[in-house]
């Protein structure tokens, strides 16, 4: 079996395009593997988000208003970091939907589409996917995202704002149920 260096060096002299396709092919397919297992397996996330103040959360919704999480001050506040793309997100939808549809005085949801184009990708998607519609936001600054709430390393990221407006639980990808249970251990 040659080594990887050997196999490069016969792809280079086969043409670079060939050799860097399947390089390119191989690398994105690992990637895709570990994030995958990452976001399917709904791992804790909690070390990272726990008791950070994301007051500060700016989003902006589908009208253009800017609105911050500081409003929901009071209310447990369900933070979801999701994209159209994104099959565990789609995945997780149908409960976050319910839950937003059941809100009240007690608590909000909060889905914040990270699709790098925003609405342009949210709305089209929402249409093809009526019975997932939400109420979604985007962050009124992508670039501000990591200082406002930290880093995001996997989606879904759901977080659970505590009234005091930091996060009390957190967690990586979809688990059926999870969310629920999570936000009724909260209220």
């Amino acid at each position: 079996m040659a080594s990887l260096g050997e196999w490069l060096e016969e792809k280079r002299t086969e043409g670079l395009g060939t050799g860097l396709s399947l390089l390119l092919i191989a690398a994105g397919v690992t990637g895709l593997g570990w994030m995958a297992v990452r976001a399917f397996r709904g791992g804790d996330a909690g070390s990272s988000f726990v008791g950070r103040n994301v007051s500060a959360l700016a989003v902006r919704d589908a009208e253009g208003r800017t609105r911050t999480l500081a409003e929901f001050r009071g209310q447990v506040v369900v933070l979801d970091f999701w994209a159209t793309w994104c099959p565990p997100c789609r995945m997780s939808l149908p409960e976050l939907a319910a839950l937003q549809t059941a809100q009240g005085p007690a608590y909000a949801v909060v889905p914040v589409s990270l699709d790098r184009t925003g609405f342009a990708a949210v709305t089209p998607f929402f249409a093809a996917n009526p019975t997932l519609a939400l109420n979604a936001v985007v962050p009124s600054d992508p670039s501000a995202l990591a200082k406002q709430v930290g880093e995001i390393r996997a989606i879904p990221t759901t977080l659970i704002v505590g009234r005091d407006g930091k996060v009390k639980r957190a967690w990586m990808g979809f688990s059926p149920g999870r969310l629920d249970r999570e936000l009724k251990a909260e209220l």
